[in-house]
């Protein structure tokens, strides 16, 4: 199934995945900040499961022209990343500014703003993805001036 097709919360869980999977190569090319990208990795596996259990079938965003294509960049931008992270050395300037511009992406950092929940339960769960993205900032800004 192409992206067109699929439903924005499969989406949105798809990315999650993927920035995990990304934090989580970080953490093994990164020896010395191993427990920190881990921690990441397991948070961003942990919003995917939070989405999941959002999917009950029925439409749980409204859609708006922006919304697939801003998923779309994303997710390529990261799939790039994974794709260096796993062919080459890291540094840890490189790890921590790619993740800052994950983070602070669109579909991270403004969800509740562009992916309108259609529901109480997945605005809530949008919510606490927010202030979470927040804190990752937060995390990532200390340690790149350790």
């Amino acid at each position: 199934m192409n992206t067109e097709n699929k439903p924005i919360i499969q989406l949105l869980e798809e990315n999650e995945l993927k920035i995990g999977k990304l934090y989580k190569i970080y953490s093994q090319k990164i020896p010395d900040q191993e427990i920190f990208w881990s921690r990441l990795s397991r948070e961003e596996e942990r919003h995917a499961e939070e989405i999941f259990k959002l999917d009950d079938g029925s439409e749980m965003f409204i859609e708006n022209d922006f919304t697939r294509e801003a998923i779309n960049y994303v997710t390529g931008f990261v799939d790039e990343e994974i794709k260096k992270a796993e062919n080459g050395e890291i540094l840890k300037s490189e790890a921590v500014n790619t993740a800052l511009r994950v983070e602070q992406s669109i579909i991270e950092k403004k969800c509740l703003d562009f992916f309108i929940p259609s529901n109480s339960r997945a605005k809530e769960v949008m919510g606490k993805l927010n202030r979470e993205t927040d804190k990752h900032i937060k995390m990532l800004q200390e340690i790149n001036h350790v």
